[in-house]
């Protein structure tokens, strides 16, 4: 199974008209279903089983939460926002208020955007959340010790990209460089920030440089503006921590190797949690359990023994297993859309030659990689990162590319060079060897000579860290993304925009550390136009542009294969998380 690597938060995402790499427009309306919606009647009680793969998670403190799944279900569970998205089969749903009175008010067209706090809120300590927690939430977001496992999504949006927050009195003032947090920052660099996102009693007030119309719809699917209470952090000590606003709290320690269990938070009052349609909480335990690989999980599921009849796994069923779903299991196995796209990174600081990079996508087998991940089943092929949900979605010039690749072309571009190429892959199954396996054998069909390089799921750091990482030792690695909302905006921008000077660690999720000043300056316009169509045009142009530079190479558009428990109620894959299977609308049946 992959995520956003194999993507992100980055994220939650969204689809419909929708999602997949980060920032859209969230239009919609239509109704929404409850929290049952799946099947059945909603129970209270039992314990629902999330199982999954070891060493995956690369945190639980919000700031550092990576996994689009991750940030769905945590977001059901422990942490609320101050909007939401509903449970519900609608495709293009409309957030709702979680944590505010209600889902934002501007003034100026999306250039400031004011929230006010409901009363009643608590930490799981008893203490009430106040609007300096929210300030101080957002604030972490610029500490790049705290994001660098995942990569820093919050300032894609909020710091160095097309939203940056600004003080008003001093909008020259640049926080994306001269602010690095609560912990770090400098009394000045505060001072400014604490303006940039200004609080007057329990209303805090988000002062933007350009308008963000959907930010309503950022603030569902972004950890960025959650809150955080300062008394609670220990810096980088508190990257398997959890502080729980929501209906379940951590019972013990969460291990990233072995998972962790959730049980109800008694500070939780329901009473502010509405519309209903936010979070079930149904389960009287929510139980993460971590095991070696996809197949097993699988198997357990399969065999839908004791514990696991309450169970589910946000993985999609391995191409190895497909023959062992037989007739008995067909209820309950789901097929879906997904938000996702599969493409692979290229480390720019490497592999310096727009040629060799353009050579390497003209070689790549995009027909055979689905083959070996499940086929149809698992996706289609694709010439872009962007999701074909996506409004404004188009295929730029590398789709006249044959699925099957085209070895001719791309020795003809190498020219006879015969360039070393080190591809890294997380090697957590044996259908991601067999696919890193059919990549090589297409390009050295074409002259290179490839090394691969598998990460395995225990090592430390982990996969994210490792490859998001300047300088690193891989020349490519597998990748992916899915928009935390429904725009372009939401993929484009993470992924190609350039890294800060003097960046270490990506940014958003350009992990390949590519740079091109045209790119830049196509999104920066983007950025500055409140014309979605001319948006649209704009941001097509940046990875049209980026495509044919060899920023990356494309894959497929994935879709979602589940299976889940006999005894498990309301397993509905929405578009609230990401086309992953709804932790908060799960029940165990009687």
């Amino acid at each position: 199974m992959t995520r956003k690597w194999l993507s992100r938060t980055a994220v939650v995402a969204v689809i419909g008209v929708l999602a997949v790499g980060i920032t859209a427009c969230s239009s919609g309306g239509g109704g929404t279903t409850s929290p049952s919606a799946g099947s059945g009647t909603a129970v209270k009680g039992g314990t629902v089983t999330w199982l999954d793969v070891s060493g995956e998670f690369e945190a639980t403190d919000p700031v550092g939460v990576y996994l689009g799944e991750e940030i769905a279900g945590f977001r059901r569970i422990v942490y609320r926002g101050l909007t939401a998205f509903p449970i519900t089969k609608d495709k293009n749903p409309t957030p709702v208020a979680d944590l505010a009175t209600n889902t934002g008010t501007t003034k100026d067209k999306g250039k400031t955007w004011s929230y006010t706090l409901k009363s009643g809120l608590k930490w799981q300590d008893g203490t009430t959340i106040t609007c300096a927690d929210l300030q101080y939430g957002l604030s972490r977001g610029y500490d790049a010790s705290l994001v660098a496992g995942g990569g820093g999504v919050g300032l894609t949006y909020f710091g160095d990209g097309g939203y940056n927050l600004i003080d008003p009195s001093d909008p020259s003032y640049d926080l994306s460089t001269e602010y690095t947090g609560p912990l770090t920052g400098s009394a000045t660099a505060q001072a400014h920030f604490d303006k940039a996102a200004s609080c007057s009693g329990n209303t805090i007030t988000y002062h933007f440089q350009n308008a963000w119309p959907d930010f309503p719809s950022a603030a569902a699917a972004l950890f960025s503006t959650d809150p955080y209470e300062k008394s609670f952090d220990k810096g980088t000590a508190n990257l398997f921590t959890v502080n729980s606003d929501g209906p379940y709290k951590l019972s013990g320690t969460f291990d990233p190797q072995t998972g962790g269990t959730f049980v109800r938070n008694s500070e939780y009052k329901a009473s502010t949690d509405t519309p209903a349609t936010t979070r079930g909480a149904y389960p009287d335990t929510v139980k993460f359990e971590f095991v070696d690989s996809p197949e097993t999980i699988t198997e357990r599921l399969i065999a839908d023994s004791s514990s696991d009849q309450s169970a589910f796994t946000p993985l999609n069923i391995p191409s190895d297993k497909y023959s062992e779903i037989s007739d008995a299991q067909s209820s309950r196995v789901v097929t879906s859309t997904s938000p996702y796209t599969r493409f692979l990174e290229i480390n720019s600081n490497t592999l310096t030659d727009p040629t060799v990079r353009s050579a390497l996508i003209e070689a790549t087998n995009r027909a055979d990689v689905i083959k070996a991940e499940g086929g149809s089943k698992w996706g289609t092929p694709t010439s872009t990162i962007v999701a074909g949900a996506i409004p404004g979605f188009q295929q730029n010039s590398l789709s006249k590319i044959p699925a099957a690749g085209d070895p001719a072309a791309a020795k003809k571009l190498l020219a006879g060079k015969t360039p070393s190429i080190r591809f890294a892959f997380s090697d957590t199954s044996t259908v991601i060897e067999q696919v890193a396996a059919t990549l090589q054998q297409s390009w050295e069909a074409a002259g290179f000579k490839v090394t691969l390089v598998p990460i395995s799921k225990s090592a430390k750091p982990g996969y994210y860290a490792q490859v998001g990482s300047d300088p690193k030792p891989f020349d490519v690695f597998f990748a992916g993304w899915a928009a935390d909302w429904p725009s372009l905006f939401a993929v484009v921008p993470p992924i190609l925009q350039s890294n800060p000077k003097g960046a270490t660690f990506g940014v958003g999720f350009n992990y390949g550390f590519y740079s091109n000043k045209t790119v830049d300056g196509l999104i920066k316009q983007a950025s500055a136009s409140t014309d979605p169509a001319t948006q649209q045009k704009l941001l097509n142009q940046a990875d049209d542009t980026a495509a044919k530079d060899g920023a990356y190479v494309p894959l497929a558009n994935q879709n979602n294969y589940f299976i889940y428990g006999s005894k498990l109620g309301g397993f509905l894959p929405d578009v609230a998380s990401s086309y992953y299977p709804d932790l908060g609308a799960m029940y165990v049946s009687k």
